[in-house]
């Protein structure tokens, strides 16, 4: 490992730990809130959303020194590596940042574009398909998101909105645990009802639901030959240059992520023992956070 790649790791394990501990200190606000009468607690709410902005925005700055390392040296930082635990007021805490661009977006689902929304329902299908599930249940899925199913039985209950957290696939008709935590590891939720798969982060499975001509295998030699720097180099590629590939497939398919998860794990001082928490926190590769916290919810 290079020192240029040594230095850029340790600015961004620096960095993501500096944005992490903030996390803390909302826990420790938060915490505190119970025992406030109710105006302290709404000051006290206006200084967590500062924490929670601070940690976005430091995040990001880590997020971008990560992308610049790899645009320096050629090759990828790994972000997802835990940090070593660090010791802070009331406990301790590690963190890291998990890539979602090898994932179907679920909220693609909801395009407000019929023609993209078709598009993603049956690269949805293909990959269950890949996971040897039942492809029927995706009908009634559909149904079901379009307000038809719950329309039919009331007419006055409102049709289901676009998700918040991959968690909500439990509520959807008819899934249960084996189908849900079968889907779970290729799915993400992101504030933009877009589909778009990173090439250079996804999974065979992912892959070959997104191109609906490919197989698992073809999927597999074609991911062995990432990185892929440009997309103009994924269409030129022996195995993909040979499918008549619609313009939907095409734009499916990108060389970059636009979403990652920061992580915080928390360990809090307690009376009682030691309280475990686990905080996520979106943040956008192009500088824009989503404002939303997951606490002990696992990843999204």
């Amino acid at each position: 490992m290079s020192q240029d790649h040594q230095r850029g790791t340790a600015l961004l394990i620096a960095l993501v730990v500096v944005a992490l501990a903030s996390v803390l200190g909302v826990m420790l606000v938060e915490r505190s809130q119970s025992t406030l009468a109710r105006a302290q607690a709404m000051s006290d709410r206006a200084q967590v959303d500062q924490l929670a902005t601070g940690m976005a925005l430091l995040a990001e700055r880590g997020l971008a020194e990560a992308l610049a390392a790899e645009a320096r040296q050629g090759r990828k930082v790994d972000v997802s590596q835990w940090t070593p635990p660090y010791q802070v007021p009331g406990g301790m805490i590690s963190g890291r940042l998990i890539d979602l661009g090898g994932r179907f977006n679920l909220n693609a689902l909801f395009h407000p574009e019929p023609s993209k929304r078709a598009h993603a329902r049956l690269v949805f299908q293909n990959l269950m398909q890949q996971l040897n599930l039942n492809t029927r249940l995706s009908n009634v899925w559909f149904d079901w998101l379009d307000g038809l199913g719950t329309q039919s039985r009331n007419p006055q209950a409102p049709s289901p909105a676009p998700l918040m957290h991959v968690s909500e696939l439990r509520e959807w008709p008819s899934m249960d645990d084996a189908t849900y935590e079968r889907l779970r590891p290729w799915l993400s939720v992101l504030p933009t009802p877009e589909l778009v798969i990173n090439v250079n982060e996804a999974s065979p499975v992912v892959l070959a639901a997104a191109i609906f001509a490919m197989d698992r295998y073809q999927a597999e030699r074609v991911l062995s030959d990432r990185p892929f720097d440009r997309q103009e180099d994924i269409w030129v590629h022996p195995i993909l240059a040979q499918m008549n590939l619609g313009p939907m497939e095409r734009s499916t398919l990108v060389v970059s992520s636009p979403w990652y998860l920061a992580q915080a794990r928390v360990s809090l001082d307690d009376p009682e023992g030691v309280a475990q928490f686990e905080v996520f926190r979106l943040i956008s590769a192009r500088g824009s956070g989503y404002d939303f916290r997951y606490v002990s919810h696992g990843i999204p």
